[in-house]
């Protein structure tokens, strides 16, 4: 099989129920955005797993590196199921592929929970905070913008009932999750958030 179809060329792209739209249309627009998110997030679990081969890092660090790693994999695999529960039209669609491509609240519930575990071990906030610190931790800042972005894109979707509350919940939990393992990451490598700081 080959990588290219020519199918697109165009200007239009298939969606999971094989209705064939522009390829600016505002759900190919959310599930491109969700991607781009994935792939900063790719690059951010990149990093770590470097990190965790050093041979000088400690277990301690480890152990916290790998539940690190095991929870932005595990988000890596749902915004894959979520790019289909984006990519299929929720009126247009029979039941049999709104079943392969429900989104469950599942998965904004352990989110939550993961959230409460990784702001339990970090200090309190005392100021807003810049992306940057840890590489790691700068590439899931801009995963947090970038699902931010693909939240907004999708608001026209959930107003007109064409997307799931709990896919709508995830896209805006997982921004929250982003925040709190970006801080995270730099938490594990001992080095400060990079705070604001207003212009007198």
């Amino acid at each position: 099989m080959k990588l290219y179809t020519k199918s697109g060329d165009r200007g239009t792209t298939s969606l999971f129920n094989g209705e064939r739209v522009s390829k600016d249309n505002i759900r190919v627009t959310a599930y491109g955005t969700l991607d781009e998110c994935n792939s900063a997030l790719g690059v951010a679990c990149s990093i770590l797993s470097q990190e965790a081969r050093s041979p000088s890092i400690t277990k301690y660090k480890l152990d916290k590196l790998e539940l690190l790693l095991d929870q932005l994999k595990y988000i890596q695999h749902r915004f894959f199921d979520l790019g289909a529960h984006l990519a299929t039209p929720r009126v247009r669609s029979d039941e049999s592929t709104l079943d392969k491509t429900r989104f469950e609240m599942e998965a904004s519930n352990q989110l939550e929970e993961w959230i409460d575990d990784l702001q339990a071990s970090l200090p309190p906030l005392t100021t807003f905070i810049l992306p940057g610190g840890h590489p790691a931790a700068a590439h899931l800042h801009l995963a947090r913008t970038t699902v931010r972005r693909a939240e907004r894109i999708s608001t026209a979707l959930i107003e007109e009932e064409e997307l799931d509350e709990a896919a709508y919940v995830f896209l805006n939990r997982v921004s929250d999750y982003f925040f709190a393992a970006a801080r995270y990451a730099n938490h594990i490598f001992d080095i400060e958030d990079v705070t604001w700081h207003k212009l007198s």
